[in-house]
């Protein structure tokens, strides 16, 4: 009996919720589905929303909705079904165009989002014109852009990012307000600029702000232990370190950036043990009175010129900069990681001339007619460069900057690597050196280690053809030169990220 008493009024309950359904309607609910995203509460609001489409599956503002939440969550598989929707119900509308233009750009065409970006003067029209622009790589009229609608704090933000990425850090100072978010945007400008302890200053201001799950938090504790090193503060640097550890894996997160170079190694050190196991006994006593020269003798000359190129870089950061670490900061390492690269090749040779005098060096350098071979040489390392910025973006590698001094340093050691190094390599380990003077050359320079390695294959093979090193000192020293002439055009800045 009481379960039969139950089933009216079941059937009683089931009959007022569909009355209330109906009566609710689609623009009862697209009501309610705003005022949940106006609060920040979109996973409610995408709930609502998906309601109001059951009332009216051809509801054009929750259908808009709906594909503005699933853009601003970058979900653009998500968003598609509902901007294909909203194209075929309303072609003219500006806000469908708006929104199919910020599809495309999350979608990595920002060309064709450009081309369907409706000319309003809204807000959020001028901010995902600035994105755009920033996205093609023009920077100038994107920085420019993003201070029309320094309103919006998106804007301000991406105002700050583009006065890092040209240069101008202190410029976008100002404009910063004093959400966390711009805060700690303003500590890292203040970083760039050189003034490490305002930045230390702010970004201890900032922290208390955060939340301890939010993500800014961790980029702040990041920053703070850079910050911290930077000045020379190692006590606190390292407790920050600690609570930085306490939220990621630091090895980890170290490993993702020096994976290349880990495995290059692991090459290199296969490659020596192979070699030396192919020795005989005998052959390694080597007798006479002539001064004589091994492998290990390079690696010593390499290692001696790193330690004091890094030293060098480090006493340039203090002196400009205030900051030990200005050779890993984005901004001053443009001035200070040049100068470590060139010094580095400066270092190697002087410390191969001084051990094997001007006539060992002519003999590294070849024929003086190999130059030639140089100049169409220096295209293919400007092509191998592009290439490998291709690829670097979506594996996180990093890149190798566009100015000069960097290539006039790598020329300077493929003089010593590949001219003084092959006959020394190939003395000792004959037809093996010519794979393992490659993958030195990779292992000795810091920085994009998968280029290097593309490249040094490739002038390996020159090096053979020339039977001498000028050859691929000239494509250095041409490639130098002719990026530094394109370096500031978009597609440059688009490709190598600089």
């Amino acid at each position: 009996m009481i379960a039969l008493r139950a089933v009216p009024f079941a059937v009683g309950i089931a009959l007022f919720a569909f009355t209330a359904f109906a009566q609710l309607g689609a623009e009862g609910y697209y009501t309610q589905c705003k005022a949940l995203y106006d609060q920040g509460v979109r996973d409610s609001a995408r709930a609502t929303c998906q309601l109001a489409l059951v009332a009216d599956p051809n509801h054009l503002p929750s259908i808009k909705l709906l594909g503005r939440i699933y853009l601003e969550e970058n979900n653009p598989g998500a968003a598609q079904p509902f901007l294909q929707q909203m194209i075929q119900l309303a072609p003219q509308d500006p806000e469908v165009a708006l929104l199919d233009a910020r599809f495309l750009l999350l979608q990595g065409r920002p060309a064709d989002a450009l081309a369907r970006l409706p000319r309003g003067l809204n807000t959020e029209a001028v901010l995902l014109r600035a994105q755009i622009n920033e996205a093609l790589g023009r920077y100038e009229e994107a920085y420019a852009t993003f201070r029309r609608v320094t309103a919006s704090e998106e804007a301000r933000l991406g105002a700050a990012r583009l006065a890092e990425r040209l240069g101008r850090p202190q410029e976008a100072l100002g404009l910063l307000g004093n959400s966390p978010k711009e805060q700690l945007a303003k500590a890292r400008l203040m970083w760039l600029s050189g003034d490490t302890r305002a930045a230390a200053e702010a970004l201890e201001e900032v922290l208390p702000r955060l939340g301890p799950l939010e993500g800014d938090y961790t980029r702040t504790l990041g920053l703070l232990a850079m910050v911290y090193y930077g000045l020379g503060e190692f006590d606190k640097g390292s407790l920050v370190l600690r609570q930085l550890s306490s939220r990621m894996s630091l090895p980890s997160n170290l490993l993702g950036k020096v994976w290349p170079w880990l495995v290059v190694f692991l090459i290199y050190l296969g490659l020596v043990l192979y070699g030396e196991s192919r020795i005989e006994p005998m052959r390694t006593v080597e007798m006479g009175n002539e001064r004589r020269f091994g492998p290990g003798s390079i690696h010593l000359w390499l290692m001696l010129a790193l330690v004091l190129a890094g030293l060098a870089a480090v006493g340039i950061g203090q002196l400009l900069y205030q900051n030990l670490l200005a050779l890993f900061t984005p901004f001053q390492g443009q001035v200070v990681r040049p100068v470590f690269y060139f010094l580095l090749g400066v270092f190697a040779l002087l410390i191969a001339y001084q051990n094997v005098s001007r006539e060992g060096m002519q003999n590294a350098l070849g024929p003086r007619s190999s130059w030639v071979e140089g100049t169409w040489a220096g295209l293919v390392l400007l092509a191998l460069l592009a290439l490998y910025a291709y690829i670097a973006k979506p594996l996180g590698l990093s890149g190798l900057g566009t100015m000069y001094p960097i290539f006039f340093g790598l020329a300077l050691l493929e003089l010593v690597i590949r001219g003084v190094g092959y006959p020394v390599f190939k003395e000792r380990y004959k037809e093996l050196s010519n794979f393992m003077i490659p993958v030195l050359f990779a292992l000795a320079i810091p920085g994009p280690t998968v280029f290097f390695l593309m490249a040094s294959l490739f002038l390996g093979w020159l090096y053979m053809r020339t039977k001498g090193a000028l050859a691929g000192a000239t494509a250095w020293v041409l490639a130098g030169l002719i990026l530094a002439l394109i370096a500031n055009l978009p597609l440059t800045r688009t490709l190598l990220g600089s």
